[in-house]
Parts: C-alpha cells; sequence; structure tokens
C-alpha cells in the first residue's frame, strides 16, 4: 500500500487498511484484534475509504456488539441484498450483481423469501443429522484422529479437519462417495475463484471453481431424476409453500437451486474446517485448559461455546442501508455499505469478562460466531456437533497437542483461513 493510500485512512487505524487481504496473514490469530478493540472505544462506527475494494468505494464499520445486534435484527434497514438505490449487494465489501448470488444465495436474500428456503431446509438438516451424520461423523473423524495420531505428527488442517469437514458436508449434500476425492482436491488449492496460497484468483484456481460449479450442476440434475434423503434434492425438487406462491414469490428458479447447493459446499465445509482448526490451535496454546476437559467432558459444552467465540471463522457481513438511518450516534445515507465485524463482536468488553482472555468454563457466552438476527446460521447445531464429535475423539486419543512450527494463514479479509498448521500429537498413556 503506497503512503499516499495510509494517509487516507483514519488516524485510529494507524496505518491498517482493512481491505488489504495481504495484512490479515501477517498478525496473529489472523485478525487485528487489538485495532478493533482501538475501534470500540473510540470509534464505534467508522467509515473506511475505498482502500483495495474493486468499486472504489468507502465503506462503514461497525465494531461493538450492541450496534452490530442491532443492525443485524433490522433487515428492513440493513438489507443482506442490496437496496438503497444500487443494482447489486451482497455480503462482500464489493458488490454483486442483483440476482447472481446476491438475492439468489439464502446468505444474501431478503424476508419474506430468505425465511422462505430456511423453512425449507432447516427440516433436512435437522433430519439427516438424526439419520445418518452423526455416526458418519465418529466414525470418520476416529479414523482420522488414529492416522495422526499413529504418525505423531501431521498438518492439522490438512490432515484431519480439512478431509473431516469436506466428508460431513458431502453426506449432508449427498454426494456419491466416489465424487469426493475430487471436490475434496479442488477446495484444498482454491477458495471459491482465490487460490488458496495466494490469497487472488489464478488461472487454476479459476479451472477449481469452474470444475466445482459444473460438478453441481450435474448433481442437481441427478437428484432431480432420483431424489434422496438430503440436501441436495431438496433444493434440487424442493418448493415453496403454495400460499406463498399465491401471495406473488415467483417459484424457486433453477439458478437458485444452483447457487445454493454450492454455497452450502463450499462454505459449509470451509467454516468448519477453520473455526476446528482454530479452535485446537487454541487449546494448543492452553495446555491446562485441555487437561481440564481431558478430565472432566462436562465441560464440552461450554468449551465448544468458548472456541466459537475466540476463533471465529468469517470476519465480517456487509449490509446496504435501504433508507437514511442510524447507527447510534452515527448518521447512514441509504445505499451505504456496512460491515459487521463479528470477531469484534466477540471480544466487546461491554459483553464479556475480560474478553481476551480464553475460558473454558465461561458461563455467559452470547457469541455471534453464527450470525446474528435473521441471518443466524441454518447448520449452527451442524457445526456444534462437528466440533464436539472430533473434540470428543482428540480428547480420548491425544494426551498433549504441541506445535511443531509456524501457523500460517490465507490473505484474506473475508474468512481466517488456517493454511498451515504443523502439530505432534502424544498419545493418551504414552
Amino acid at each position: 500500500m503506497s503512503d499516499s493510500a495510509i494517509d487516507q485512512l483514519p488516524p485510529v487505524l494507524k496505518g491498517f487498511d482493512l481491505t488489504d487481504h495481504a495484512r490479515f496473514a501477517t498478525i496473529d490469530e489472523g485478525f487485528p484484534y487489538e485495532l478493533f478493540s482501538r475501534l470500540r472505544r473510540e470509534a464505534p462506527v467508522l467509515f473506511h475509504p475505498p482502500g483495495q475494494t474493486a468499486d472504489q468505494e468507502g465503506f462503514w464499520v461497525v465494531s461493538r456488539h450492541a450496534d452490530i445486534a442491532a443492525v443485524a435484527c433490522d433487515p428492513d434497514t440493513f438489507s443482506a441484498r442490496g437496496g438503497g438505490g444500487r443494482s447489486g449487494g451482497g455480503s462482500a465489501l464489493d458488490d454483486i450483481p442483483d440476482g447472481d448470488r446476491s438475492g439468489a444465495m439464502v446468505a444474501m436474500q431478503d424476508n419474506p423469501r430468505h425465511h422462505l428456503l430456511k423453512e425449507l431446509l432447516a427440516p433436512a438438516v435437522a433430519n439427516r443429522v438424526a439419520a445418518v451424520l452423526e455416526a458418519d461423523l465418529r466414525a470418520n473423524a476416529a479414523r482420522l484422529v488414529d492416522q495422526a495420531v499413529a504418525r505423531g505428527a501431521c498438518d492439522f488442517a490438512d490432515d484431519i479437519t480439512e478431509p473431516y469437514s469436506y466428508r460431513s458436508m458431502a453426506v449432508l449434500l449427498g454426494v456419491p462417495d466416489e465424487d469426493q476425492a475430487k471436490l475434496a482436491d479442488w477446495a484444498h488449492r482454491s477458495v471459491g475463484f482465490i487460490d488458496r496460497r495466494t490469497g487472488v484468483p489464478t488461472e487454476s484456481s479459476k479451472e477449481d471453481i469452474l470444475a466445482t460449479q459444473q460438478y453441481v450442476r450435474e448433481l442437481i440434475q441427478r437428484k432431480q431424476s432420483a431424489p434422496e434423503e438430503d440436501l441436495t434434492s431438496i433444493l434440487a425438487v424442493g418448493e415453496l409453500p403454495e400460499e406463498a406462491i399465491a401471495k406473488g414469490e415467483p417459484p424457486l428458479s433453477d439458478h437458485e437451486r444452483f447457487a445454493n447447493v454450492l454455497l452450502l459446499l463450499l462454505t459449509g465445509a470451509e467454516q468448519p474446517r477453520n473455526t476446528i482448526s482454530r479452535g485446537v490451535l487454541t487449546l494448543a496454546h492452553h495446555p491446562e485448559q485441555w487437561q481440564a476437559l481431558r478430565e472432566d467432558r462436562s465441560l464440552v459444552p461450554g468449551a465448544i461455546e468458548e472456541l466459537l467465540r475466540f476463533a471465529p471463522p468469517n470476519q465480517y457481513n456487509r449490509r446496504t442501508a435501504t433508507v437514511d438511518a442510524r447507527i447510534g450516534d452515527t448518521e447512514i445515507r441509504a445505499g451505504e455499505k456496512v460491515s459487521l465485524w463479528w470477531p469484534s463482536a466477540n471480544r466487546d468488553e461491554e459483553v464479556f469478562d475480560d474478553p481476551a482472555r480464553f475460558d473454558i468454563r465461561r458461563t455467559s457466552n452470547p457469541h455471534m460466531s453464527f450470525g446474528h438476527g435473521n441471518h443466524y446460521c441454518l447448520g449452527s447445531d451442524v457445526a456444534r456437533l462437528q466440533i464436539r464429535l472430533l473434540l470428543e475423539e482428540l480428547l480420548e486419543s491425544v494426551a498433549e497437542i504441541r506445535l511443531a512450527g509456524k501457523v500460517t494463514y490465507q490473505p484474506w479479509n473475508k474468512h481466517t483461513i488456517v493454511l498451515d498448521m504443523p502439530v505432534e500429537l502424544i498419545p493418551a498413556g504414552a
């Protein structure tokens, strides 16, 4: 970043451009917690200049728990899709054309359509978990942990959480066993259009996402011909309620079906991959709390919530003001972008006692790692299940987790993605 560009940043940022993806790979924990502590104190609703955004527009940064909750609970004023005179919107800082992902993916829809699509999917998630996911996940977790413990050393993200997360999402989506390896291989190299290592689109990463998209289209066609008990089938053949259609809500389009299967495949695997990796990393930094969990498994549910608070995978989501509005004492104009920084909410001193302390015995824990309000994560129960099952297998087999090298992060400001996490797993009873 040039000196002139740094000079344009508000002084409270101290030269940290929140649009500079590379900066996020150079800091501890992959997120600038110290910076956001300062923002909560001095500039809780800050206008950030365009920086390195593609569309060269500034945006509001909201850092306090209460303000983020207020925006997230007011979808009419702060839209996930867009609005306020914009032709696009979505959850990233740069606009996505309306009707592409914005307005099509459930995470970038507004009510009533957002609510209707979540209602269609929610029972399928619950039923699928009850029917097959838990047994499959536990067996997969045990296998991966046993293999890693036998080797003694591994890259925790690559060797355990990545295959574990992609297997669980494949089961939920009904991806055949014989197709899972190629999907996991594409995802190992790329995150959407972005190369996982460089943090920028490359020819290879574009080829990977195009191959993934083509596979999703073919999978939907197969499920339409022969539906099963899985999420892809629900999206492939499911319909919105007749009463909603009668009131003027359009039927599900082919693009919506495709966009949401793709969303579930990519983010449904990526988020637990990074949450679990960073959660275990946190426990490695706090060996006394790892031992407490090994000695008392009743602490596991609270530990899961603390891991979620302390190491959320999603750094921000963006909303668009549909009308002139206020956040606290700050005036927001219609059409302006508003970004909600979840890790900052999770460390708010007004909400959490000693928020920088990791404490598996923390009792009050209203974290926002699954979002808040209208867009609270549909898969939160599945995510908690994934964390619990893998954690239980580790607690059973591993006496100590030791870092064996440098932990590195992908250069990206949207998600905190672990690239390298070399560890030694000391077997229980060793």
